[in-house]
């Protein structure tokens, strides 16, 4: 008789969609049952989570974010931490986006509000890789998945989901597995915040893994469903 399969809920990043995990979920193991989630539209990040909080099985879960998903599943974890089993984030530091970031959104935000859009550039999808993974087929899944959620799922996500708080204090008390993978030269991760966190609290684990790039779920799907595997085995 085969062990039951364990559930387990995939949070994604900003402007993706199920498509995000097409070329993990084959290299999952058997013994997961992956849930693909939505963010939820017109919501903070606070919002967000009491969403998930009222939707979700109300059983202990696993949890599986990227970026902004990634921050989601932390908030929501450090919330309602008597709702959480495990927790493994991609391409995310809970902290507040570099301001960098902060300020192409606010740009970006005027910019489709008054022209509206047309999906995003070819060249901002290839930043987002690392420079061997720039492919054709690359850089088109992300375009897909932007022109897909489109104008109102950019103007929430933009919106509402950009102010976010530093979850130093409230991980450092964290009673519960948690993983943290990532590239090591992805200027959207704070390295050093996570490796500084981690030290502080034996339940979090800070794998990194080569090159620059964020979209890790396409670009390195063997490497990381490798350690989603183990992760959902602990």
């Amino acid at each position: 008789m085969k062990p039951a399969r364990k559930k387990i809920y995939f949070i994604p990043g900003t402007m993706c969609n199920k498509k995000l995990w097409a070329v993990l979920e084959p290299r999952l193991s058997e013994l997961i049952e992956p849930v693909f989630l939505e963010i939820p539209k017109g919501k903070n990040i606070s919002e967000i989570a009491d969403h998930y909080y009222n939707v979700l099985d109300k059983d202990k879960l696993n949890l599986v974010g990227f970026s902004l998903g990634g921050y989601i599943a932390e908030y929501f974890s450090t919330k309602y931490q008597e709702r959480i089993e495990k927790l493994f984030i991609i391409s995310n530091s809970p902290t507040g986006l570099p301001s960098s970031e902060f300020k192409l959104r606010n740009d970006t935000l005027k910019i489709v509000e008054k022209y509206g859009y047309k999906g995003m550039s070819r060249r901002i999808a290839a930043s987002l890789l690392s420079a061997e993974n720039r492919t054709k087929d690359n850089i088109d899944l992300i375009l897909e998945m932007a022109i897909e959620q489109g104008l109102e799922e950019l103007i929430s996500q933009y919106r509402y989901t950009s102010s976010r708080m530093d979850l130093a204090k409230a991980l450092s008390n964290f009673s519960k597995i948690a993983y943290f993978f990532f590239s090591e030269g992805d200027e959207l991760v704070d390295r050093k915040w996570l490796n500084k966190i981690a030290i502080s609290n034996p339940n979090l684990t800070v794998v990194h893994t080569s090159g620059t790039g964020h979209m890790l779920p396409i670009e390195k799907p063997q490497e990381l469903s490798h350690h989603i595997n183990l992760w959902a085995q602990l």
